[in-house]
């Protein structure tokens, strides 16, 4: 039985009891009666306000950065950073999983999804045994669970890595997004690789400028191991500036498309099929193909090469991974159909995501490209009017709809996307409900025409101000479809 003593040890200059502990909770209404309570500032809540409730609900101690105003009925441990406290005593009380993993983290605005699948795909191509934390889910030998959030919180991810010791899983490829930086979940990792796939603009409306969600960041590669590397995309603005803000810090390598890097794209043919390309790494010169379509994609391919190469992975395992390679849930994912119609579906919820998905689909399509897509309530509104803007110059067919408008209206939302539109632009139309949006864009479709259904991917949901509801764009496509193939037989 781990006890309080040793969860606390050398965090706090109190004597701290050998009380028995049975688990560590942050969430004063999800605590169980013999759990230690970690009061936590959070963006929202602050957990000094609840710990009268921690402690009726049968809390052993709470652990704070300042005394109760008034007395509680259990062992009240001040330490200087609650935030810190709970990373260390997590790592304690699941036994130091981290020790026994090693890991590769990706962060970037977008990309890190896709660059997480493939680095997990060349492990186990080359024989190693991988497990996977990111947006779409966390995999954990055959389980896999639907992900909470991209990066988990503290006790959630000790948690899963010593599932991954007790599967005797020898790495963990995890996405790292800003939130878990800004707020030290990852407290105590030490990364062999680490990846910027980009910086764009996004989750203002917690980070408030460029500046701090460009900081946060950055923070990734101060977790990188003495003889660990970081992989940097030269062909980013923010990537070339951090080359230079971490020469000499940490081992770098950069890679890219446009500018010269140390791995660098010689040659892409680009297809329906898939994606063929020549890489020139420090390990070799290289020919890959896969069926993952779009330009933007060659760079998170380069990105999960050049870190498997530096750790070891064979140029066969890495080509075997690549040619074998799945759809990734959500990410530029094609729905089959016999209408002759390319039925896209993608995840892109940031300007840049936006555009670049059509840059790439635009030089595929031989038909129109329309584009349903919306924008999130409650989140960053500074993008809404940029995103109007690049669909406007890029689609031909634009339906603005509704995304997960959250507490606010979605007609106002919407507003806000149409300020963007390039003037004179009357090609689109408003349609709030999403299903509706996505038969009409298919309904409108003729063969070699591409639809692009932007913002949502992978999700199974759809959130309204207090409720959520089961909704997917693929089934949406997949039953239009199908309904569409009975018409058809009809005739």
């Amino acid at each position: 039985m781990t006890t309080l003593y040793q969860l606390l040890q050398d965090l706090t200059t109190q004597a701290v009891p050998p009380l028995p502990v049975s688990g560590i909770s942050c969430h004063s209404k999800q605590l169980q009666a013999g759990e230690v309570f970690v009061a936590v500032r959070g963006a929202r809540q602050d957990g000094h306000a609840f710990l009268e409730e921690a402690a009726a609900r049968g809390a052993c101690a709470v652990v704070v950065s300042q005394p109760p105003a008034q007395p509680l009925p259990c062992p009240v441990i001040v330490v200087s950073d609650t935030k810190r406290a709970l990373s260390v005593m997590a790592a304690r009380f699941f036994k130091e999983p981290a020790t026994r993993l090693r890991f590769i983290g990706t962060t970037g605005t977008n990309g890190k999804t896709t660059t997480t699948y493939l680095i997990k795909a060349m492990l186990e191509a080359s024989g190693q045994r991988a497990g996977m934390l990111g947006t779409v889910a966390y995999e954990i030998g055959e389980r896999h669970l639907p992900s909470v959030n991209t990066t988990p919180g503290t006790l959630d991810l000790q948690r899963l890595l010593a599932e991954m010791v007790e599967q005797e899983l020898a790495w963990c490829v995890m996405e790292v997004s800003s939130h878990a930086l800004d707020q030290g979940r990852i407290e105590g990792l030490a990364f062999d690789a680490a990846i910027l796939t980009n910086l764009g603009s996004d989750h203002l409306d917690y980070h408030k400028t460029r500046e701090q969600y460009a900081a946060a960041k950055r923070r990734l590669f101060g977790y990188v191991k003495p003889d660990g590397r970081a992989f940097i995309n030269a062909d980013d603005p923010y990537g070339r500036t951090l080359l230079e803000d971490l020469r000499g810090q940490v081992p770098l390598t950069s890679y890219g498309l446009e500018q010269p890097s140390q791995v660098f794209v010689r040659r892409v043919d680009c297809s329906w099929q898939g994606t063929d390309l020549v890489l020139e790494t420090p390990w070799g010169i290289f020919a890959v193909s896969t069926p993952l379509i779009g330009r933007h994609n060659v760079l998170n391919v380069a990105a999960a090469c050049g870190a498997c190469l530096s750790l070891g992975v064979s140029t066969y395992a890495i080509q075997h991974a690549l040619t074998n390679f799945l759809q990734v849930p959500g990410r530029l994912e094609c729905v089959i159909n016999d209408l002759g119609v390319r039925a896209v579906i993608d995840y892109a919820h940031t300007a840049d995501a936006l555009r670049l998905v059509l840059l790439s689909l635009r030089e595929l399509v031989r038909g129109r490209l329309i584009v349903v897509f919306g924008c999130g309530g409650d989140r960053d509104r500074t993008k809404r009017p940029v995103m109007g803007q690049i669909a406007s110059l890029l689609a031909d067919e634009v339906i603005l709809t509704s995304d997960n408008p959250r507490s606010e209206d979605p007609q106002d939302i919407i507003h806000q996307i149409k300020r963007g539109f390039v003037p004179g632009f009357q090609d689109y139309q408003v349609i709030v409900d999403r299903e509706q949006a996505i038969v009409s864009a298919l309904s409108m479709a003729r063969p070699e025409d591409a639809v692009l259904i932007a913002g949502k991917g992978h999700e199974a949901y759809q959130i309204f101000d207090h409720v959520t509801v089961p909704f997917s764009d693929r089934d949406v496509v997949e039953r239009h479809f199908a309904n569409s193939a009975k018409v058809i037989l009809t005739i």
